[in-house]
């Protein structure tokens, strides 16, 4: 692949999900972070993406140092505490779920969005066995919101996983309408008085 520049590509804004812009469960579900690796590099951008542990960098042209001052620059500069302001390709990071729709899809495709661990392979298998098993209010409060967000990522990337989530969502709502359905008195005040 072609190794392509951040400054090269194309910035027009594409928020492929703003509509709830104001909605505070859509905020809470899209701020949940997941794994990406870039796919260009982003110059100048490294103290606002990476920790400071991830920032040492002693090889690159472009460097800077943090919390330098004045006389305190030459020292510094002695103990190879230099920090590139550049992200290279293929780095990987954790961003907000909402920064890395934005910036991983549409046309620019800056980096590539893996999903959340809760959508992945291995709590598929949980899923298959038994969708009433998972605590889904402790491992993903908003699991349908920000599952309805991920959609955006297309359906190469969702494709089994949007399946998975259908079928727990059916599982689930036959379990909790059977409950409701069919509960008898003592069965009602045993649930409640918990």
């Amino acid at each position: 692949m072609p190794e392509t520049s951040f400054l090269d590509s194309d910035w027009t804004l594409s928020l492929p999900h703003a509509g709830s812009y104001l909605n505070l469960d859509d905020i809470l579900a899209t701020s949940e972070r997941t794994s990406c690796r870039l796919r260009v590099a982003l110059p100048g951008i490294a103290p606002l993406l990476l920790s400071d542990s991830n920032l040492t960098n002693s090889s690159s042209q472009n460097t800077t140092i943090i919390g330098a001052t004045g006389e305190d620059t030459e020292e510094l500069e002695s103990e190879e505490n230099l920090v590139s302001l550049d992200i290279p390709a293929g780095t990987r990071l954790e961003l907000p779920i909402w920064l890395a729709l934005a910036l991983g899809s549409g046309r620019r495709q800056v980096l590539n969005v893996e999903l959340p661990f809760i959508y992945r392979d291995a709590f598929g298998e949980v899923f298959d066995a038994d969708p009433s098993v998972v605590d889904l209010r402790r491992k993903a409060p908003l699991f349908y919101l920000l599952w309805f967000s991920l959609l955006n990522l297309g359906p190469s990337k969702v494709g089994q996983a949007a399946a998975t989530v259908a079928r727990v969502f059916q599982t689930r709502l036959k379990s909790v309408m059977d409950a409701a359905l069919n509960a008898t008195r003592h069965d009602a005040l045993s649930s409640t008085s918990r």
